[in-house]
């Protein structure tokens, strides 16, 4: 891990949340946040990294054959049929992947002073995917502001000769992106890495789970509104949850600074982070973050001034959203946590009114392969704004 030098944010007094009165009939605007799932438990290579980094290729062999099995292409129709249900003006994807193969393997080359290159041979695009299948229901969405996150390649086993393990190598690309509507306008994009990441070390190669946030300004109706989306750190564990939450401070702050026309602020993503987790200290073990004290992601977007608009419904219910099994085809897997959020900040004196849903949940809305769409419930909220004293 790297040095880390970094200090929260201080957090302001908790949003004092006003009760709608009158709103009109029609929703001012619909957002949707979706975690797409890059279709692999790439924990499970990240655990044999640190373990025994001589299993490595045989975990990301099992990661590919994962892929391949949770077939985004099957697992897209049901997100574009989600999108068709529900047709958000803007939505925030998370886990948008690009994965790319090379033959025969030139992994650790670079670490022995040899030229390296990048495995360009295209296995599969989510986002090209994803489009087509809207482009199909004639949906019409474009990219509005895409960054590219962890750019991760290892080496896998695709056969045996008398020589022993024969490899290739798998590229994974990780990208958020935001998609807009033909009648939303989007304008003003900003993205950008985090400046802290999680990383490990396989045989002298360092892997940077680079995580990332774009935003954009959408006008909708007449009305400006900046829209963000992040996926960030998991947590849990540290040093996992210490960088997730100085991710969060990052993030928080670069909003702040940027929203100069004081706009109000869509904060979408997989953040996560639940509500109910307390403030800690860092046990990361990371200088210049170790024993400092932390602020989950979920609690500083509450502290900082964003209402959880899933809470600002009558009866929000439970809201979970993560976590299907990893092969996404166990129709008896349940929903446990609510890491997925859509955060609203407005000006003074606004009176909101939100409508919001989970979308994906229900074995419905499996495919007929026997698919959940990801293996996390997605989540769309329609928001009305009103300034008082109209």
């Amino acid at each position: 891990m790297q040095d880390l030098r970094t200090t929260t944010l201080p957090l302001v007094a908790a949003l004092v949340l006003t009760a709608p009165l009158s709103y009109a009939d029609t929703d001012k605007l619909t957002v949707m946040s979706r975690n797409v799932y890059l279709g692999a438990d790439i924990f499970k290579v990240v655990q044999a990294a640190m373990t025994d980094p001589a299993t490595v290729p045989l975990a990301v062999t099992a990661a590919f054959q994962e892929v391949q099995q949770t077939d985004f292409t099957q697992r897209a129709e049901a997100l574009a049929d989600e999108i068709r249900r529900y047709r958000p003006d803007a939505i925030g994807l998370q886990e948008v992947s690009t994965f790319y193969t090379q033959t025969p393997s030139d992994f650790g080359y670079a670490s022995q002073g040899y030229p390296e290159q990048a495995a360009d041979t295209l296995y599969l695009d989510y986002l090209t995917v994803l489009q087509a299948a809207l482009e199909a229901r004639g949906l019409h969405y474009t990219v509005a502001a895409s960054v590219t996150n962890a750019d991760i390649e290892v080496p896998m086993v695709t056969g045996m000769s008398e020589s022993g393990p024969e490899l290739s190598d798998l590229r994974m690309v990780d990208h958020d992106v935001i998609l807009v509507s033909r009648k939303t306008m989007a304008s003003n994009p900003l993205t950008g890495n985090y400046t802290h990441n999680a990383a490990v070390d396989v045989a002298g190669t360092s892997l940077e789970f680079t995580r990332g946030y774009t935003a954009v300004d959408i006008t909708v109706k007449g009305d400006t509104f900046r829209f963000v989306n992040t996926h960030l750190e998991t947590g849990g564990s540290e040093p996992f949850k210490s960088l997730q939450a100085v991710q969060m401070t990052e993030l928080l702050g670069i909003m702040e600074m940027t929203n100069t026309n004081g706009v109000p602020t869509i904060l979408v993503g997989d953040f996560n982070s639940a509500p109910g987790e307390a403030p800690f200290i860092s046990a990361s073990g990371i200088p210049g973050l170790d024993g400092l004290d932390l602020v989950p992601p979920y609690l500083q977007a509450t502290g900082s001034g964003y209402a959880d608009t899933w809470l600002k419904q009558r009866r929000p219910g439970a809201g979970l959203t993560c976590c299907f099994s990893s092969t996404v085809n166990d129709p008896d897997s349940e929903l446990s946590e609510r890491i997925d959020h859509i955060f609203l900040s407005t000006p003074a004196r606004t009176r909101v009114k939100v409508r919001a849903t989970v979308v994906g949940d229900e074995v419905f809305d499996m495919t007929p392969g026997g698919l959940w769409p990801s293996d996390h419930a997605g989540v769309v909220a329609r928001i009305m704004l009103k300034t008082r004293g109209r």
